[in-house]
Formats: structure tokens, C-alpha cells, sequence
């Protein structure tokens, strides 16, 4: 991972995309049946860029790139001529209980994962990664993508911008909710 690298540029992600690309060959589609692909496809695009993904919001070229990445070589690019492609990505993206195939849309991934990191921040107790993300931006309760500015990072400006994904105005804070304990979590006054 570049150090100080833009997050929001397609350089920055060359390095997961060049990986899923060399993974993904048309060489492999070749010599593999169907179920392998979608098989060889669930694995890569789970492990691959898991780490980008989880710290990083990817831009919508990127998302793309992939995507056709992956289309391509379930479709069996690589073959004499291009396979006619019978359902759509989103389909296909759909869980395998509901019938489909169940690959990974890329940008619901990567949305899931950060969403995944907001929750860490709200719930976990304890902490060195805690500690440091509170002393530099403050609690969860700082949150709001109302108080951001330039002063804060990248990554916390999107993991604050989490919940305003897909114009779904907080859609994250809606859905977490509290349950009343024993009181040692609160915070007391004064």
C-alpha cells in the first residue's frame, strides 16, 4: 500500500487491480468449468483486496474496473468468440439462497467493510487503535459528516460519509441500537 498515496485515485488501487487481473486471466477462464470460475471468483475477490477495501472508500472506476474483470472471465472471455451473458451482474451479485450465484458486488463490499469499522468504533470497549483514532478525531459521537472539514483525513471523512451512501440518509445510525445495561457504559455528568 503506497504511504500517503490518494485513496480517490485509480493509481493508488493499480497495484489490486493489476492482482485480480493476473488472478483472473483469461488463460485460467479457459481450462475452467463454470462452477470453478464462479469458485476461483468468490475466493479472489474475498481475499485480493480485503484490506484496501476494509480502510479505503474505492472509487466508482475502480468498482467498474473489477466488475469487468470479474464479468469477463465468468463469461469466459478468453474463448474463440465472447459468451452471450444470459443474466444481469446484479443478479448474479444476489445471495446463492435466493438462487443466484452469489459473487461479491465490489462496491457493497467495500461499503459493508467500512460500515464494519464505524460499528468497531461506536462499540468496542477497549482498545490501542481505539485510543488513537479518539485522540485524533474524538468519539463516535463525532461522527457526524455535518462537523467535517479539511483538517480531518480522508479515511474518516468517508467512514463518517458511511451512512450517506446511496442516498439513504443515515441509514447506518438507524440501524444500530442500544439495549440498557447495568450503567457502566454511560457517561456521567460533571
Amino acid at each position: 500500500m503506497t504511504i500517503g498515496g490518494n485513496p480517490s485515485s485509480e493509481i493508488f488501487w493499480k497495484p489490486v487491480i493489476d492482482k485480480i487481473r493476473a488472478r483472473l486471466s483469461s488463460c485460467k477462464g479457459k481450462l475452467l468449468s463454470m462452477a470453478d470460475r464462479v469458485c476461483l471468483l468468490k475466493s479472489i475477490i474475498c481475499a485480493l483486496p480485503l484490506f484496501y477495501l476494509s480502510f479505503f472508500k474505492a472509487p466508482v472506476c475502480v468498482c467498474n474496473t473489477v466488475k469487468r474483470i470479474q464479468a469477463k472471465f465468468l463469461w469466459g472471455y478468453g474463448h474463440d468468440s465472447m459468451k452471450i451473458t444470459w443474466v444481469t451482474w446484479e443478479n448474479i451479485c444476489n445471495p446463492t439462497q435466493v438462487g443466484r450465484l452469489g459473487i461479491k458486488n465490489i462496491a457493497k463490499f467495500n461499503v459493508a467493510l467500512l460500515a464494519k469499522c464505524k460499528y468497531r468504533i461506536r462499540l468496542d470497549e477497549e482498545g490501542l487503535w481505539k485510543e488513537v483514532v479518539q485522540s485524533r478525531y474524538g468519539s463516535w459521537r463525532d461522527m457526524s459528516s455535518n462537523r467535517l472539514d479539511n483538517r480531518h483525513s480522508r479515511w474518516w471523512r468517508d467512514l463518517c460519509r458511511i451512512s450517506d451512501i446511496d442516498n439513504q440518509n443515515n441509514w447506518f445510525d438507524s440501524r444500530v441500537s442500544w439495549q440498557l445495561g447495568d450503567g457502566k457504559r454511560i457517561k456521567q455528568a460533571g
